[in-house]
Formats: C-alpha cells, sequence, structure tokens
C-alpha cells in the first residue's frame, strides 16, 4: 500500500515542481519572446469572467470526450491522435524550459518543439512511458492557464471545477466513465501506481486534471508571492496524501479536486491571515 500512494505522492510532486520552474521561466521570458508571449490564452488576467471561460472550455472538452469514447471508442487511432496532440505541444513548453538554462530563446523553441514531437512519437510506441509523459504535458498545460489568471479568477475556477468534479463523479458518473476508458486503452491521461500484493496487482490512478490544477494556482501565485505558491504546494500535497489513504482504505472511487482544492485554499488564506503575503 505504502508503495503505491507514494509512488503518486512522487509523480505529483515531480509535476508540481516542473510546472513551479516551468511557470518562473515563462515568466520571465514573456515580453521577450513571442513564442512564449502566444501561450497567453486572455491578456485581461484579472477579469473574473475568464474563470466561467475557463470552465466552458472545460464542460465542452468533456462532452466532446464522452461523444468520441461513446461514439467511436473502438477506434483508437482518434484518441491516440489527441493524446499525440497534447502531449506534444504541452511538453514542448517544459522542455523550452529547460534548455532555457543552456540556450537562447531560438534553439531553446525550435528545441522544445523538436523534443516535445519525440515525447509523444515515443509514448505512442511505447506504453511504458506514460506517467513520464502525463507529468510533462501536465506541467505545459498547468502553466498555460496559470500565467492567464491572476489568483482570484483562478479561486473561482477551481471551486467551479471541484463541484464539477463531485457532479461527473457522484452525479452524471461521466468522469467514472471516461476514466475507465483512459484507463483501459493506457492513454497518458492519469498517473499510475502499480504493486502486485499477494499475487494480485494493485493499482492507483490519479487523472491528469488533479495535477494541472494545482500548478494553476501555483504558477499564478508567482507573480503575487512566492511564499504563496509554496503555501499552495503544501496544502495541495498534504491534502492529497490524505485522500489517497482514505481512497485506498475504503476502496472506493472519489473526486480528488474538492480536497486538493480545499487544501490549497486553506494553506494560502493561512498564510495571508499569518501576514506572509
Amino acid at each position: 500500500m505504502r508503495k503505491i500512494v507514494a509512488g503518486i505522492v512522487l509523480f505529483f510532486v515531480l509535476s508540481q515542481l516542473l510546472g513551479i520552474y516551468t511557470g518562473v521561466v515563462i515568466l520571465g521570458d514573456i515580453q521577450q519572446n513571442p513564442y512564449v508571449s502566444s501561450l497567453v490564452v486572455t491578456t485581461d488576467t484579472e477579469s473574473t469572467a475568464n474563470a466561467l471561460f475557463f470552465m466552458l472550455y472545460v464542460l465542452v472538452g468533456a462532452a466532446l470526450m464522452i461523444f468520441l469514447i461513446r461514439k467511436f471508442g473502438l477506434h483508437l487511432i482518434i484518441f491516440r491522435a489527441m493524446e499525440f496532440l497534447l502531449l506534444s505541444t504541452a511538453s514542448s513548453i517544459v522542455f523550452y524550459s529547460v534548455l532555457r538554462i543552456f540556450f537562447g530563446y531560438d534553439i531553446s523553441t525550435l528545441g522544445g518543439i523538436i523534443l516535445g514531437l519525440s515525447l509523444a512519437a515515443i509514448k505512442l510506441f511505447k506504453p511504458s512511458f506514460k506517467n513520464a509523459a502525463a507529468i510533462l504535458a501536465t506541467a505545459g498545460v498547468g502553466v498555460i492557464f496559470g500565467i492567464s489568471l491572476s489568483p482570484l479568477p483562478v479561486i473561482i475556477f477551481l471551486l467551479l471545477l471541484s463541484i464539477y468534479d463531485y457532479i461527473s463523479v457522484f452525479k452524471t458518473r461521466h468522469m467514472v466513465e471516461m476514466a475507465e476508458f483512459i484507463v483501459k486503452k493506457d492513454l497518458a491521461f492519469t498517473v499510475t501506481s502499480k504493486e502486485v500484493i499477494e499475487g494480485k496487482e494493485r493499482r492507483i490512478d490519479l487523472g491528469t486534471g488533479d495535477l494541472i490544477a494545482p500548478v494553476i494556482f501555483e504558477v499564478s501565485t508567482l507573480s503575487y508571492s512566492p511564499a504563496a505558491t509554496v503555501l499552495v504546494f503544501i496544502g495541495a500535497l498534504i491534502s492529497l496524501a490524505v485522500f489517497l489513504l482514505l481512497v485506498w482504505k475504503k476502496r472506493i472511487v472519489l473526486p480528488a479536486l474538492p480536497p486538493i482544492v480545499f487544501g490549497m485554499l486553506l494553506f494560502f488564506l493561512l498564510g495571508m491571515l499569518l501576514g506572509f503575503y
């Protein structure tokens, strides 16, 4: 049990640290590099209306995914193409940020794109790269959202996401349907930790959405206060660990986002009350 939970926690920590690092680099280059500046989804980062816009984007994406699963579930090539597109674009942002340690804008941009495409191609032929691919893509997607929203719209967005997560798991149950399909087809939209216990394989899968949400909040708070970023990360990590232990003990399917968001907000507000920012 401990090994499986520890595996998921490790994947979570890696995705958050990569996301925070990438966010620092992207925010530093955003004014000088056209490639980086094009990542910003909206220039009005303070507008709370953007939280509703992004929520609508999530709902449309989920509806499209359910439609494709029910209509074309037997045609895996469609989902592999979606996976390839997402992995190549999102991971290229992270690769760019790593290359910026050594190179200038142009080489880092080209190298990031090439490495992103390479990662997506490797995952296409080597399913064992799923966790690594999901972690890299998670960091990239989280940064795009994080640099596009200030903390207040992010908080509203995450609260709406939590409500949606609860409804989609316990009411409509379409999130469970999506998760079962993703796990069965071994798509890089979850991270997986496995262990053979008493002759049986046990596993825990955590959706990439549960990794992306904290990255969004962490990157958003970078410009507000680095102390807030650290506290948000700690809150997400503690709440995730408690959640995983509960899920494993009860052997039930629960939405991870509500407790993670609660932990992040609790520590964010705690830091504010203590005068850290």
